[in-house]
């Protein structure tokens, strides 16, 4: 894609990635209100430079980079480092009105609060990375120009999200069951579900 003409195509392509923004706002935040304002806040970013796009990556990347920029300045506002870890409880799930049948889903929602717990509270760059790319459906590589990086430093911070994840959620793969099995898969094809 190259830059962008003019406002009318600009506004056409907010609308069509704008679900994306949001979700992926979500994840990083792990709180519907502040994904809102996080997604806001891009969104004016966004407005206020759409002639500078360029049409070196995809329009789609270069809002989700926005949104992590917006995201890093929102933890530097309120002291975290991007690259530190949070400290404990700043982490939480959010409820996603659109998921399937709580009692056909009721065994893998439960574990997909805990994961996306677990995903929230990972350090601000492994969740960035591991969002992307589990959830976003981006490659390592369209994920480092989204936040900024190397591939290898993407790539890098996704292999530690993995682990962390892989770590954590061992009480809960050793156990069994359908849901056991899911997740087992789902880490070792790189994938992370979280019941959304």
């Amino acid at each position: 894609m190259g830059p962008i003409a003019d406002r009318h195509t600009f506004d056409r392509l907010v609308r069509e990635h704008l679900p994306a923004a949001h979700r992926f706002a979500i994840r990083l935040t792990g709180d519907g209100d502040a994904a809102e304002e996080l997604v806001q806040e891009a969104l004016g970013r966004a407005a206020g430079a759409w002639r500078t796009f360029a049409g070196r990556s995809t329009f789609r990347t270069w809002l989700l980079q926005i949104v992590v920029n917006a995201f890093r300045d929102h933890l530097r506002r309120r002291g975290i480092d991007a690259s530190a870890e949070l400290p404990d409880g700043q982490g939480h799930d959010v409820a996603d009105p659109r998921a399937p049948d709580p009692l056909a889903e009721a065994s893998a929602g439960e574990l997909g609060r805990i994961i996306a717990g677990m995903v929230s509270s990972l350090p601000p760059r492994q969740r960035e990375v591991l969002v992307l790319v589990a959830y976003e459906h981006l490659s390592p590589t369209e994920a480092a120009a989204v936040m900024g990086v190397t591939e290898q430093n993407a790539r890098t911070n996704l292999h530690f999200a993995r682990e962390r994840l892989r770590r954590q959620l061992e009480p809960y793969l050793s156990g069994g069951g359908p849901a056991r099995d899911r997740m087992s898969d789902g880490l070792q094809n790189g994938q992370v579900h979280d019941g959304r």
